[in-house]
């Protein structure tokens, strides 16, 4: 990547792209994660199988978790992704840990937390926290960070009262 970087700096007289500045094996090992986080991980039926690819391809997951089949997490930096001990992700939810003019940010799912099928869950600008014990309704789209013990749901989540009845 050295020569890349050499060449649209001396000969196209241009910045460098960022990727210039990778190894060479990251560049050819992101598209191969993308793949098996994409494509391979969502489609195993058996969870424990899941939970292992995507420890191995670096997602911090704890203890006795539930990730549902069809469940999509960003793999942009899968570091930024922890999920805590006894928790519970239905099918189909999605998470994001960057977008356009953002940096990647963090997402933590702390211990206990439930989240319910075809959730969205976005980190935005400062990173996103979902607390223990928190319920977040199935089709949410979770945007801020949700207390413990709180139930949210709704687009976006908010959190519900003790008097509303779900």
């Amino acid at each position: 990547m050295f020569l890349v970087r050499l060449f649209y700096t001396y000969v196209l007289r241009r910045t460098p792209p960022y990727y210039t500045r990778y190894p060479f094996w990251l560049i050819l090992w992101k598209p191969i994660r993308k793949f098996i986080n994409v494509a391979v991980i969502p489609a195993i039926p058996y969870n424990t199988l899941r939970i292992l690819l995507y420890r191995a391809i670096g997602f911090k997951i704890g203890k006795n978790v539930f990730i549902g089949m069809k469940c999509y997490l960003d793999d942009m930096d899968p570091s930024l992704t922890t999920i805590g001990d006894n928790v519970t992700i239905s099918y189909g939810c999605y998470f994001a840990c960057h977008g356009k003019n953002q940096a990647h940010t963090p997402i933590l799912i702390e211990e206990g937390a439930y989240i319910g099928m075809r959730c969205t869950i976005l980190s935005g600008r400062s990173g996103l926290v979902i607390g223990r014990g928190a319920i977040i309704g199935a089709a949410s789209l979770v945007n801020r960070s949700i207390p413990s013990g709180a139930t949210a749901y709704g687009v976006p989540a908010k959190s519900a009262t003790g008097s509303e009845s779900l």
